[in-house]
């Protein structure tokens, strides 16, 4: 079951257009490896959870060290990982020097067919946003019995909002807390 709320997210690029309603994905916790691993060893695995642990940790080692010999990485039904450029331009192609352009390298992950398919599996449940769940635990500390929460925004006008307007976020940036 995928959690989400109901955030209002503005047009960047124009500040007239009123806010439409887009889902946020709201996580209910964080999987580390070692419950990654536990949770993979309890489906029959002949591996222990160290051993997978061990795994995971020299996949990632051995996934950097590819990465940064410009190899594009392709796990199956995982996915294809591949490194991109941010820079800055210069002058000309004589003019540019990596160690003063390359501003960040950025890890890519194209999802494979498997995780291309989850829509189709999905089912959602609609919650409270986070800045929502505080206003009320905080209310509930001071002995309130009512909660006004069009005060909860949590963001400012466009927080959120950039260049993946239906995208999810945190769950609190711009978002309508009565979501």
């Amino acid at each position: 079951m995928i959690n989400y709320s109901i955030v209002m997210r503005g047009n960047p690029t124009d500040k007239a257009v009123a806010k439409k309603a887009y889902a946020s994905a709201q996580y209910s916790e964080v999987m580390d490896i070692n419950r990654f691993a536990e949770h993979i060893a309890s489906h029959g695995c002949v591996y222990k959870r160290s051993d997978i642990v061990a795994i995971l940790t020299m996949s990632v080692d051995c996934m950097r060290e590819q990465l940064l010999a410009g190899q594009k990485i392709q796990l199956g039904d995982l996915g294809s990982f591949y490194i991109s450029i941010n820079s800055i331009g210069a002058a000309s192609a004589k003019e540019f020097n990596p160690a003063i352009h390359i501003r960040r390298l950025n890890v890519n992950w194209t999802c494979g067919q498997r995780f291309g398919e989850l829509l189709e599996e999905a089912e959602f449940n609609l919650v409270a946003t986070r800045s929502a769940a505080r206003a009320v635990v905080k209310a509930l500390k001071a002995g309130k019995t009512t909660v006004d929460l069009t005060g909860a925004t949590g963001g400012g006008e466009d927080a959120g909002g950039g260049s993946n307007p239906g995208g999810g976020s945190d769950g609190d940036q711009g978002e309508n807390p009565l979501g």
